[in-house]
């Protein structure tokens, strides 16, 4: 006979799986009027929502929230063609290969031979996918080690882990291992030179947050994650 679930645990899974697909959102293509309205929505309750659940504050995740904080007050007066157009080219010339200085938000480029894509990172990612049974959209063509994906795996685990919450402490302790080694694996292996690399590259306060946000998100759940198995 498993425990009741409480409350917190089923919250904190779902504040997570959230904010891990905002992350994937900001970083999967070109940010048109829609997502970036959602995006500033959805940021300020996941900010509030974790402060009330007291998740412990990391340094470049309080930067990239005082950041991005500004950048969503600043826009509100502005005129979103204006932003749109303006984050559209931003988009294209750090990870679209068009401009000067651009910034591989693909595994491989980091972690692989030579800087090339499709090496090791990119399979082991495709079997980590396949063992929960998750696939990229057909309509999405970036590589399976893009930054995009890998965080929408991460959202996918919190969800399957909230999903455990209420069918064994031994089911939400596998999901939160594979989180776990997930995290110190691949995002913690390159995620931090990719944020140093966007945060040298462009003067674009909405992704000089999103670096700064991205970085110390996933260091403060890494130590959440090992909080939460220690605690099961």
């Amino acid at each position: 006979m498993t425990e009741e679930p409480t409350a917190t645990a089923a919250d904190l899974n779902q504040f997570r799986a959230s904010f891990y697909l905002l992350l994937s959102k900001s970083f999967s293509r070109e940010l048109d009027r829609d997502t970036l309205k959602s995006i500033d929505k959805a940021l300020e309750a996941l900010i509030e929502a974790f402060d009330l659940l007291e998740i412990p504050p990391e340094e470049n995740f309080q930067t990239g929230k005082k950041i991005l904080r500004a950048f969503f007050e600043q826009t509100r007066h502005e005129d979103d063609t204006d932003v749109i157009a303006e984050l559209a080219r931003c988009y294209a010339s750090l990870f679209l290969g068009v401009g000067s200085r651009t910034v591989s938000p693909c595994e491989s480029i980091y972690r692989g031979e030579a800087r090339r894509l499709f090496q090791s990172s990119h399979f082991e990612a495709q079997q980590a996918y396949r063992e929960i049974g998750m696939a990229k959209s057909e309509g999405y063509h970036e590589p399976d080690d893009h930054i995009a994906v890998e965080l929408g795996y991460m959202a996918r685990l919190c969800e399957l882990t909230q999903e455990a919450v209420e069918v064994s402490r031994e089911r939400q302790a596998h999901y939160l291992t594979l989180q776990k080694e997930f995290l110190e694996k691949h995002l913690l292996s390159w995620i931090p030179d990719f944020s140093r690399d966007l945060l040298e590259s462009t003067q674009s306060p909405l992704y000089q947050g999103m670096a700064h946000l991205l970085n110390g998100y996933i260091k403060a759940d890494n130590q959440l994650i090992k909080s939460m198995i220690q605690d099961i």
